[in-house]
């Protein structure tokens, strides 16, 4: 019994003389996996789907990690995504339909929990969940129609005009578990400090909950302002049963009225919950101190 319990004190001996705490910091670019349909782009001719990724762009990370020994090890990060702007509704060329162009793009906060496991001094592979912290997918839009201007008791206040609209809203999400893994090249520049380069490999869909709206403007050819609630009350009017409007306007301006709702529960009138995707294969570089 004193000799085993000897042997078990030896072990947690050596292994706390082969700990090692560190901290890391890093930056990169990653390219969208696994892209989702995000909108359609519609024209006279042809009606096609716009795939993409809101976790492509520029990412950076601060991660703290120990190692057990000199092979396994477990590390904890947050990091922050500057996503690029991804097409996700475009129509133009169509008589029948508002000329249109949204596009997302993504800001993230994200957190990671990994295991590291060491195959050499400078060789290692690290693997482990990922979450979405905060943030949120920001949509800014451009239509231009030509609309009636109705007031809240559906009565014409304005007759058609070309009309200029841009808006921003904000979709915020359920809170998310994914998948992270990277493939990674470090050396030695001092006995404290390493550099870093990896490989980097994202899995993680955000579900949408919440909108509101960010800004919003719109402006007639004849230099009237159309409030937010007057466009609200001339799609009802338009899209109404007794509207003589084709099926795939009202179906445009419908859409329309979600993104431009000051607060809006995803779910609810009929609408579903689209997974954002926020996955992503890129390049990190980095540096670590090693205390």
């Amino acid at each position: 019994m004193k000799k085993t319990f000897l042997a078990v004190f030896a072990l947690f001996a050596s292994s706390a003389i082969q700990a090692q705490f560190y901290v890391s910091a890093s930056g990169g670019y990653a390219v969208g996996a696994n892209e989702k349909v995000l909108g359609s782009n519609v024209t006279a001719t042809v009606v096609s789907e716009l795939e993409g990724s809101y976790g492509e762009g520029l990412h950076t990370q601060i991660r703290a990690g120990y190692f057990f020994n000199d092979k396994i090890g477990v590390e904890v990060g947050v990091g922050y995504v500057f996503g690029l702007d991804q097409d996700i509704s475009k129509t133009s060329g169509v008589p029948t339909l508002p000329e249109s162009m949204v596009a997302g793009r993504g800001r993230a906060f994200g957190a990671s929990l990994v295991g590291i496991y060491n195959f050499t001094d400078n060789i290692y592979v690290r693997a482990g969940l990922l979450t979405k912290l905060g943030g949120k997918t920001e949509a800014t839009g451009s239509v231009n129609t030509a609309l009636p201007v109705y007031d809240a008791a559906g009565n014409v206040i304005a007759a058609p005009a070309p009309t200029s609209i841009d808006f921003t809203t904000n979709f915020r999400g359920e809170f998310p578990i994914g998948f992270v893994g990277a493939i990674g090249y470090k050396f030695e520049l001092s006995e404290k400090i390493w550099l870093f380069t990896e490989l980097e490999y994202m899995n993680i869909d955000v579900t949408r909950d919440t909108s509101d709206l960010g800004s919003f403007s719109a402006v007639r050819t004849d230099g009237r302002i159309v409030t937010r609630d007057e466009l609200t009350n001339t799609i009802t009017v338009l899209t109404s049963p007794l509207s003589t409007l084709p099926d795939s306007t009202k179906a445009s301006l419908t859409s329309l009225s979600y993104l431009i709702r000051d607060e809006f529960t995803w779910g609810t009138e009929g609408t579903v919950k689209p997974d954002a995707p926020y996955s992503s294969f890129g390049i990190n570089i980095g540096v670590m101190y090693k205390f």
